[in-house]
């Protein structure tokens, strides 16, 4: 059982626990030597760690993603919390409970795939809530859409993540018809619970949240595209302009080709969708370090790299 954990860490504290490695960067001095920067994390977050003496023997023999014992002082550097590493040395993965470094949902995810189907149920077109249905009672689709996270890192990166963010979205959704009434809030909805289903494969979350390698290959856009393709074959009848759009809509839910989207959206449900989306992804990467800082008497969080900016940490 880990004793030490990343958001418990204090400034001057000895640390000495296993964390896994997710990042490590061989860096040269101005003498030429060389120091090494690692990223440390837990189920509670991340600490960044410097290994200044024998870096470039040392980093040879980790990868990202391996657990490691660490041996180090916990430093601030430039306001932020730091490890300053006397030793790294690797741990067997058997020798590591999961439960420590698989973050979860707080949320009771059966009470959360419940009313995902309560929106299944709500779908009026029987083209799409046959399509809808041949995933969501599916038993070996919602073990699996019930445990994955939504992202390794950037937002609702837990066990039970892509659930939660599923049905915030659809609760999002389910609000829109009355502000947007000419848009299809059957195919709108359908878009929202099946846009990122390709997240299932995309990930690893047995041991550790870790892209596999479909996920590397393909990632969950074109995953997911193929799942649901696969499923529209078994429908008779399915239209064809229908199927397009949906399609459409998972392959442009990114938005933006500098956000890794193969096509922008091309219609309003398609925009809505994407924006829907981006709302609660980004507002809980807020959520987010409002939570790891609860305890830090600070008013600013570190600099978020993904919204490119600090959070206000204020009531």
């Amino acid at each position: 059982m880990k004793s030490h954990y990343v958001e418990q860490l204090e400034l001057g504290q000895a640390v000495k626990d296993i964390f896994i490695l997710s990042r490590r960067n061989l860096k040269e001095k101005k003498d030429g030597t060389h120091f090494a920067v690692f990223e440390f994390t837990d189920r509670t977050g991340m600490i960044e760690g410097i290994l200044w003496d024998n870096a470039q023997e040392t980093v040879k023999y980790f990868k990202s993603g391996d657990f490691v014992l660490l041996n180090g002082t916990v430093n601030d550097y430039n306001g932020k919390l730091q490890i300053v590493v006397s030793s790294i040395s690797p741990v067997d993965d058997r020798e590591v409970d999961s439960a420590d470094f698989l973050p979860a949902s707080e949320e009771n995810i059966e009470k959360v795939i419940k009313e995902i189907h309560g929106f299944v149920n709500a779908i009026t077109d029987q083209h799409l809530k046959r399509l809808l249905e041949l995933f969501f009672l599916d038993e070996s689709f919602i073990m699996q859409f019930s445990r994955a996270p939504a992202a390794k890192r950037a937002h609702h990166a837990y066990l039970g993540g892509l659930a939660v963010h599923t049905r915030n979205m659809a609760c999002l959704t389910d609000k829109l018809h009355d502000v947007y009434p000419a848009c299809n809030s059957d195919l709108l909805m359908t878009g929202v619970l099946l846009h990122d289903i390709g997240k299932i494969h995309e990930y690893a979350y047995q041991r550790k949240l870790d892209i596999t390698i479909k996920g590397h290959m393909l990632g969950h856009i074109i995953i997911g595209n193929d799942m649901i393709v696969e499923k529209i074959s078994q429908i008779e009848d399915f239209p064809d302009d229908l199927k397009l759009k949906l399609l459409h809509m998972v392959i442009a839910h990114h938005g933006e080709y500098e956000w890794g989207s193969p096509k922008v959206p091309l219609f309003g449900e398609a925009l809505l969708l994407h924006f829907i989306d981006n709302l609660d992804a980004k507002l809980e990467m807020i959520m987010h370090e409002l939570r790891r800082n609860t305890n830090r008497e600070r008013l600013w969080s570190d600099f978020h790299p993904l919204l490119e900016r600090e959070i206000y940490l204020g009531e």
